[in-house]
């Protein structure tokens, strides 16, 4: 790719030539668009990331530099936008319902199986990291099911310690999941009946 070309695009688009946005899009649509499905695992969510990308392109393009990396500025904005996205999944129930049923679609067959076993491995491994009484507590109440009052009785503690505790661990693995998984491990883990 032509640096000269690119910086002359850029200039052009800073003066609100459309045919330098569109040359501009042709050339980086399908590359923001793999950036974004690594990330956000659904096609048509990397789609509207895609969108909204080259639209925050065209309101910022009078304070574009044509001298930076373009491709290191658009892929900054796509990695914000794929960000702010999964924070606004694990907010919005209705979201992520929509969102899962699209993943099953995607991950419906060896993948899927292939999915649910490094789910399980990554599960197992933020549990392991624990406190151990946290780590008791919710082995006894998602994984034997058992209430928080037998719980409480079990382990000789209050029913508001056992609450307290299950609050914390349910962050804490979120938290393992965030760091340690993608978008799909943790819309599977808020639609967790083990989760909820």
């Amino acid at each position: 790719m032509e640096t000269s070309n690119e910086i002359e695009l850029i200039k052009r688009l800073q003066k609100s030539d459309s045919e330098a946005f569109l040359a501009l899009y042709d050339r980086y649509h399908v590359i923001v668009y793999n950036w974004s499905l690594k990330i956000v695992k659904v096609p048509t969510y990397a789609e509207d990331i895609v969108q909204d990308v080259f639209l925050k392109i065209w309101q910022i393009r009078d304070r574009l530099n044509p001298h930076q990396s373009f491709p290191a500025f658009i892929y900054r904005i796509c990695r914000n936008k794929a960000f702010t996205l999964i924070k606004k999944i694990t907010t919005d129930e209705r979201l992520q319902i929509q969102i899962m049923h699209q993943l099953k679609n995607v991950v419906e067959s060896t993948e899927n199986r292939t999915l649910w076993h490094e789910y399980e491995v990554l599960l197992s491994n933020a549990v392991g990291k624990l406190p151990k009484q946290r780590q008791k507590v919710f082995k006894l109440c998602r994984q034997e099911g058992k209430s928080y009052e037998e719980v409480a009785n079990e382990l000789g503690i209050s029913r508001n310690t056992v609450k307290e505790h299950m609050v914390m661990a349910v962050k804490n693995i979120k938290e393992y999941f965030y760091q340690y998984g993608d978008i799909s491990f943790l819309l599977i883990l808020l639609s967790s009946s083990h989760f909820k």
